[in-house]
């Protein structure tokens, strides 16, 4: 058993270390990743800890600012670098990762508890989004914490779970908002209702008016001072972003993106892909056990108040989703953690007898999803204009630009582009004819970018082509061909 813990924690960072090495080389991608990053940047720039911005003078109101926190004060101690607004994803993760360990090996095994990490980390989803600057990972580190003290807690471990309790939804509340509440409440509120006489009255097992004064001591200062600063951001996040996204599948109220606009039920295709490849192996593994199942019944499931609990952590978030429209296929990582254990436990049953019979099954399934993004990664890196982002396009800028040559941009700009050119000020997108006035009586060499659906609204015949994006073209242009740049109007 300790060589085969040993082999399998090898496993585990051999895991970790693929992921690490990608969010080195992997470039910031629009929209979202490079839209975090830049907010995170702006903030550390500003020294503004209170508002996070969408552009500077422009206060994002999308989200509380936990991760962007996190991540400017990486950007304070590192420097500016790919990896660095991506770090606190990473650490937040292994801190999610230790928390599920604990539970499992106090509650369960040391066998249980390396294998539901194993899984944990090498689902997609959780791969994807352990490397990357985006606020997710720090709304399911919240929720875990909740999740896993209230378990210790009905376990008879009480001391200090009982107010992580607690402090887990409020990190979870100051991450991204009431989601949390939700979460948490809905998976404690079902799990009840199984049993809601024997279990209601774990309820009485937390000091309820001490715990919901630390958390609301947790997020409500930011969420106050937010408000005095920028008066409707309540409304606007509060009604807008949380109540209408999810009651409105054609809500177009969202300042900063779009509807995400998807068939009722998506949810848990979405779980499938999140999931992969361990959605399917245990999809599979339940069709062909169905008998089983059937004989030993649910019944007997919904009694064992740990199994009962992590069934419920598995499936409430699909169910929560499952009448809404406006929704992407990450929303499903909350569930992943009680997904993770509860396979886990499948394989280390019997001393690991199930391990030992699925042995190559699961260490297959487990390198997987890292094998396939680092195949993906020297992919990218051969071909980086498969991927959207301007890293590389402005660097080339930046290798020709001699002092104050300045750049346009045509059309709509990119996030990653504004990240890249770091210049502590909005990249402003023109129209052609704005562009037109003001070039005509350039004097000096200068460069544009264009975006490549108004290429035809331009003669490229006075410009040089410098690069090629996946979206954008840039050009230099040359004294004394200024006439040449745009189509004549007849």
């Amino acid at each position: 058993m300790r060589v085969q813990i040993r082999q399998l924690s090898i496993l585990f960072w051999s895991i970790m270390a693929l992921r690490i090495i990608s969010i080195f080389l992997m470039p910031l991608t629009d929209t979202t990743e490079a839209r975090y990053a830049n907010t995170a940047l702006m903030m550390s720039n500003l020294n503004d800890w209170i508002t996070p911005f969408f552009k500077y003078n422009d206060p994002f109101l999308g989200k509380p600012p936990l991760a962007f926190w996190f991540e400017a004060l990486s950007y304070k101690i590192f420097g500016i670098a790919d990896f660095v607004p991506r770090l606190p994803s990473m650490l937040i993760t292994l801190a999610t990762v230790w928390f599920i360990y604990k539970l499992v090996l106090t509650l369960h095994d040391r066998l249980g508890a390396i294998l539901a990490s194993i899984i944990y980390i090498s689902t997609t989803v959780v791969f994807i989004l352990s490397g990357v600057v985006m606020t997710d990972a720090f709304l399911v580190f919240g929720t875990t914490l909740s999740l896993v003290s209230f378990l210790f807690v009905i376990n008879g471990h009480k001391s200090y779970w009982r107010y992580l309790f607690f402090v887990g939804t409020g990190i979870g509340i100051l991450t991204k908002g009431p989601l949390a509440l939700v979460i948490v409440g809905g998976i404690l509120t079902l799990w009840i209702l199984l049993d809601f006489k024997q279990r209601v009255i774990t309820l009485k097992l937390f000091p309820w008016v001490k715990g919901l004064l630390l958390m609301c001591a947790i997020f409500v200062p930011w969420y106050i001072a937010q408000e005095v600063k920028n008066p409707g951001f309540l409304y606007y996040f509060i009604v807008g972003e949380n109540l209408g996204r999810f009651l409105d599948t054609g809500w177009h109220g969202d300042k900063y993106g779009y509807v995400h606009k998807e068939p009722k039920g998506m949810i848990w295709i979405f779980w499938l892909v999140a999931t992969m490849p361990w959605g399917i192996i245990a999809s599979t593994f339940i069709v062909k056990n169905l008998q089983t199942i059937k004989q030993q019944k649910i019944v007997n499931f919904t009694k064992d108040i740990n199994i009962s609990f992590y069934l419920v952590w598995s499936i409430f978030i699909m169910i929560f989703f499952m009448l809404a429209g406006n929704v992407l296929w990450y929303y499903t990582l909350p569930s992943v953690g009680g997904f993770a254990i509860l396979l886990a436990l499948f394989f280390s049953k019997n001393n690991g007898k199930n391990l030992s019979i699925h042995n190559k099954l699961f260490r297959n399934s487990s390198l997987f999803i890292p094998i396939v993004s680092i195949i993906a990664l020297v992919f990218i890196m051969i071909k980086p204009n498969t991927i959207k982002t301007e890293k590389h396009l402005i660097q080339a800028y930046k290798n020709r630009v001699q002092k104050d040559e300045p750049i346009y941009f045509v059309g709509k700009t990119s996030f990653s582009a504004a990240y890249y050119m770091n210049t502590g000020k909005n990249l402003n997108s023109l129209a052609p004819k704005e562009y037109k006035k003001i070039v005509k009586n350039s004097k000096k060499r200068y460069f544009v970018l264009v975006n490549k659906n108004n290429l035809n609204q331009i003669n490229i015949g006075g410009l040089r082509k410098i690069y090629t994006s996946k979206k954008y073209l840039l050009f230099e242009m040359q004294q004394g061909k200024i006439n040449k740049i745009f189509k004549e109007k007849h």
